[in-house]
Parts: C-alpha cells; sequence; structure tokens
C-alpha cells in the first residue's frame, strides 16, 4: 500500500471525502507509519495486538502510540488504544478536547488546513448529507430553548417545560459540570464570540477522560459558574444547538445551512417567539440578532413607529431575540404539544460492524461526536 493509499483508506474509514483538502490534513498531522497505526485502531487494540498485524516491534509502536495520545489524536484504555470512527469524531477531538498549549500543541498549518477544508468543502457536504436526510423523511438537531428566554417568559410554568428542554435543571443534576473550547472556533472560526462554549464533554466519560490532560483547555466548573458561562453565550446571541453554542460564523451546521441558503434544514422546538407591541420601541436590534431571519418590521394599529414581528415559520425558538431585548418586550410561547418532541427524535448511525475479526469494545459510546471509547 502507497503513502496516498494509506491517507485515502484512513479517509474512507472516517467517512471523509478523499479530497485533496482532507488528505493535506492527514499528510500534515500524521506520518505514513502513524497513519497505518490509526488505520488499524478504527478497531481498539493493545500494541502487542498491533505488533502482530503490522509487523513491527511492541516497543517502538508503543512508544508512537504513546506520541499520538500526546498530541490528542488517539485515546487510550488501560490496555487499549483507540482511533476514531467518524469524521466528526476527530475533528472534535482534536479541537474542543485537543491539544492547544505546550509542545504538543496543534499547528497553525494544520488549523488553516482544517478551515480551508471546512468552508470550502466539509460546509457543503453538511447541506447536502442534511438535505438528503429531510428527503428520506428524518430530522435533524433541534435547538434547546435559552434558559434567559424562558426565565423571561412568566406565562410558561415550570411544569410545561420537558425535561429536554429543561437545560437550567440538566445543569443543576449534573454529577460533573466540564466545560471545553468550541471547535469550530479553535480550528477555523472568524469571529469573536466566546470560546468556552462546548458542552459535549459536560457530564459525561469523555469530559473526564481529557480533563487535566496536558494542553487541553478543558475545565471542571461549579453549578454557579456552568450558569455564568450559559449566560454570556445567550447573551452574545448564541445558540444552543445540541450540546454546543454555536454561531452562524463557525459552526458545522448552523454556518453551513446558512452559507446554502437551507435554514429549512433547523429544526424548530416548541417554542416561538412573541412581541408586545406595547412595550417594543421598533430599536430593531432583534432583526438583526436573529440568525433565522424570523423577524420584521411592520406597522401597527395606534403607533407611528415599526414594530417587531415574528414570521412563525422561520422562528426556530431559539431566544436570542427574547435575551436580547433591552425593553423585555419579548417573551416565549408555547406553540406544539409535547408529542412533537417525540416524533422528532434524531438518532446517530452506528459504525458498520467491522470485517477484520476484531470486534468494537463492549462498552462504546457512538454519539453526536462519535468515536469515542470506553477502553479496556
Amino acid at each position: 500500500m502507497t503513502e496516498n493509499d494509506i491517507y485515502s483508506e484512513l479517509a474512507k474509514k472516517l467517512g471523509a471525502p478523499v479530497s485533496r483538502r482532507f488528505l493535506s490534513i492527514l499528510e500534515e498531522m500524521l506520518t505514513p507509519e502513524e497513519a497505518k497505526i490509526c488505520l488499524e485502531l478504527y478497531i481498539p487494540a493493545t500494541c502487542g495486538e498491533l505488533a502482530d498485524i503490522l509487523g513491527g516491534d511492541e516497543e517502538s509502536i508503543t512508544k508512537r502510540c504513546e506520541s499520538l495520545v500526546d498530541r490528542g489524536i488517539l485515546t487510550r484504555g488501560k490496555t487499549q488504544f483507540a482511533f476514531h470512527t467518524t469524521l466528526l469524531g476527530f475533528h472534535h477531538d482534536i479541537a474542543d478536547t485537543g491539544v492547544h498549549t505546550g509542545p504538543h500543541a496543534m499547528s497553525q498549518k494544520v488549523k488553516d488546513l482544517w478551515g480551508d477544508f471546512f468552508y470550502n468543502e466539509w460546509s457543503i457536504s453538511w447541506t447536502n448529507m442534511a438535505s438528503e436526510r429531510k428527503k428520506a423523511g428524518g430530522h435533524g438537531i433541534m435547538i434547546t430553548p435559552a434558559i434567559g428566554a424562558l426565565e423571561l417568559s412568566p406565562n410558561i410554568t415550570p411544569d410545561q417545560i420537558l425535561p429536554m428542554e429543561d437545560w437550567k435543571m440538566q445543569i443543576h443534576l449534573a454529577k460533573r459540570r466540564i466545560v471545553a473550547p468550541c471547535g469550530c472556533r479553535i480550528l477555523w472560526g472568524k469571529c469573536d464570540h466566546p470560546i468556552m462554549t462546548c458542552f459535549a464533554v459536560f457530564d459525561n466519560s469523555r469530559g473526564e477522560y481529557h480533563l487535566n490532560k496536558p494542553g487541553r483547555l478543558l475545565k471542571e466548573v461549579s453549578e454557579e459558574e456552568t450558569l455564568e458561562i450559559v449566560r454570556a453565550n445567550e447573551e452574545a446571541g448564541l445558540i444552543h444547538w445540541g450540546v454546543c453554542y454555536c454561531c452562524p460564523d463557525a459552526c458545522e451546521m448552523l454556518y453551513s445551512y446558512t452559507q446554502g441558503d437551507r435554514l429549512d434544514l433547523v429544526e424548530p422546538n416548541r417554542y416561538e417567539a412573541m412581541v408586545d407591541e406595547d412595550i417594543c420601541t421598533g430599536c430593531q436590534d432583534c432583526v438583526e440578532k436573529c440568525p433565522f431571519n424570523a423577524i420584521e418590521m411592520q406597522k401597527t394599529v395606534g403607533s407611528k413607529k415599526l414594530k417587531a414581528h415574528i414570521i412563525s415559520e422561520n422562528c426556530k425558538g431559539c431566544g436570542v431575540c427574547i435575551v436580547g431585548c433591552k425593553q423585555k418586550a419579548m417573551r416565549y410561547e408555547i406553540v406544539r404539544p409535547p408529542e412533537y418532541m417525540k416524533a422528532r427524535e434524531f438518532k446517530f448511525p452506528a459504525p458498520q460492524p467491522s470485517k477484520s475479526g476484531r470486534r468494537i469494545a463492549v462498552n462504546t459510546i457512538i454519539g453526536p461526536y462519535g468515536g469515542y471509547y470506553e477502553l479496556d
């Protein structure tokens, strides 16, 4: 197998494009020997097993694996090492939980290559995949209602908020609150939004695995500190989408759908913003803040000023406008029943079984950031 074949096979294993842009990333990050190891570690293995497969000596392979762990490319258990099962998992494990300080920090050249790949290629793929999924009757990730917007909506009682919608309660119930930097802004972001916005590691073994490892930016915070971070993110106009606070400048999905003029691919939640015209001063701040083109200014009876008006079919229920309204002229209304949530559950596909005879570890975590294993 030639060097080019090794990188191409690794790209295929990740479900990534076998393109010049992506292959350039792999070539810059991995030597051919390291790429061979990663290719085999799509399924977890010990260094002894790798030595048998690759024909090398166990000591040199162990050193290479340990170096890859130090650089945030592999994960390691008591005896096994593992690479990633998805491109998204690979991206986020070197970005939000990756090494950003010290001798093993990612180079600016690698970051630039990721940016070129995302803005010119991967973002287009995101939109195409979501479009095909929608054509097939599938659903995407749904926006979580903003804590601040719910608090500014006294018409909504706590018992009306479903558990999966109650981010504040999830923060309260968490055993450990671990926050990571936004992987998209770390690698290619062109905005000045807050960095500590990723909650993919919040209360799970992935966060515990990477916490306090050399060069990582993850940190464990208290309940009060978590809410301070959340409120800062909401006030900055970021959207709570899945497990992160995202913006249209860098987010894999939100940037992609915005640039492709496919905001119809964004799933609305059960909530919709409403305007109190008696309080609205017509400042138009909400029009600028809304990432979904869901607000327009209209003439109203009895006033010479234009007032904000919600375009219902465009509103996704993010709450950015409500949190950002200085006049407190906006609030949430629940416009869809609880059954709506169940009908739109989104499941990420599990990886295909291996044909090599080796098995994926029994305790495998597969999710939107797939590829992190509970290793033996």
